[in-house]
């Protein structure tokens, strides 16, 4: 059996679920900016696409002040 037999299915499932655990969390977490205290939950593309830490935080920019911070994923929906 040649290695990318192996190689190419475990990556697909690795894809698949992390885009599924993505979409999960975008779907029941929301987020509070440090500077203005708005809460907002942002869609699955922008949780997707965002650049996060291994502490949990997520650089994730607030709607309403437009500011950019690292941010805690705060349990449920705004």
């Amino acid at each position: 059996m040649r290695p990318w037999m192996i190689i190419i299915p475990i990556v697909a499932v690795i894809i698949i679920v992390s885009v599924v655990r993505i979409a999960v969390k975008s779907a029941s977490h929301h987020f509070k900016c440090p500077a203005c205290g708005e809460e907002f939950q942002p869609g699955f593309s922008k949780s997707f696409f965002t650049a996060h830490s291994l502490d949990g935080k997520y650089s994730v920019k607030c709607p309403k002040c437009g500011k950019t911070n690292m941010m805690e994923s705060l349990s449920g929906k705004k």
